[in-house]
């Protein structure tokens, strides 16, 4: 099967929210497929700019024409910035999805597409943010959570050093050699600050703990099941940022979890480039994985 079809002629019509958190409306409001998710959560790739997200955006509205799709952008900033301002940007996202699994059984729910460690750090601080949330639960816990399914693209890394000189640092290899120093220095500041006053665990280990959590979204993920949200891995043997080895060790912890995963091991594509070298077995392996995740799906409720 072909990969969607894209949009070329003019850019998606995105809604603004803030600096980090765009909205897009449904494409298609009639004649809707209850098996399609009604939300799209698309979380970018640090410092990815609208254009390159677009090349994204297209093809998910084309697949699943129906969905609100939220675009959360990362930017290097997130590493200086407050726990509780970081939550307060993505409280946009948490109101959207208040109204959205409202909907209950109208409500076909959501596909999480992470892109880097950019997007799984921002993912992370969403669910901060969910539970924090008061929430109301339905009548059991075999019933609290919707059709939901998460897409890792080039993450998560395991070295968080290593992963910043490789995203930070300039193209340009002589330039690229000189900003090690600063970006290393950088990186041990952002690290004692949060690891020794702020007592919180190294953010790459508490990254990778956090998308291996059964609940990945409070209040709307299954809290007990693990197979209840499919996972899908996306990998390179050419990623620089995000080496194969550390996404596959991840992805093998999930197994041993009782995860319900896969993993498209690509070759020869670069950090979040899979998609452009092989399209149609890309977004085939997203299909799937949509497929997937409706069959092992159950009733939903609301978070309010």
């Amino acid at each position: 099967m072909a990969p969607p079809a894209r949009n070329n002629t003019h850019p998606s019509p995105f809604t603004k929210l803030n600096s980090h958190v765009s909205l897009l409306r449904p494409l298609q409001t009639e004649h809707v497929d209850p098996t399609h998710p009604s939300l799209i959560l698309l979380f970018g790739w640090t410092d990815a700019q609208l254009p390159h997200l677009q090349k994204y955006v297209d093809p998910l509205m084309s697949m699943f024409p129906a969905a609100t799709l939220v675009l959360i952008q990362a930017t290097t900033s997130w590493y200086f910035t407050s726990e509780k301002r970081l939550e307060a940007t993505l409280a946009p996202v948490v109101d959207i999805l208040k109204g959205e699994v409202a909907k209950g059984s109208h409500f076909g729910g959501i596909l999480v597409h992470v892109f880097s460690n950019g997007g799984s750090l921002q993912l992370v601080t969403l669910r901060k943010a969910l539970a924090r949330t008061p929430t109301a639960i339905g009548h059991d816990a075999q019933n609290i959570h919707s059709t939901t399914a998460l897409v890792l693209d080039s993450t998560p890394a395991e070295k968080g050093l290593s992963s910043a000189i490789k995203s930070w640092g300039p193209p340009n290899p002589i330039l690229h050699i000189m900003a090690i120093p600063p970006i290393a220095l950088l990186y041990a500041a952002f690290n004692a600050v949060n690891t020794f006053i702020c007592g919180n665990p190294p953010v790459f280990e508490e990254m990778r703990t956090t998308l291996n959590s059964v609940d990945l979204l409070p209040s709307i993920t299954n809290p007990t099941d693990p197979k209840a949200t499919p996972r899908l891995y996306i990998c390179s043997d050419a990623d620089k940022v995000t080496p194969q080895e550390e996404v596959l060790t991840h992805y093998e912890e999930a197994l041993t979890k009782g995860f319900d995963v896969t993993v498209e091991k690509f070759a020869g594509s670069p950090h979040v480039a899979h998609a452009r070298s092989d399209p149609e077995r890309y977004w085939n392996a997203i299909r799937r994985l949509w497929a997937k995740a409706v069959t092992s799906s159950r009733p939903v409720s609301s978070i309010t």
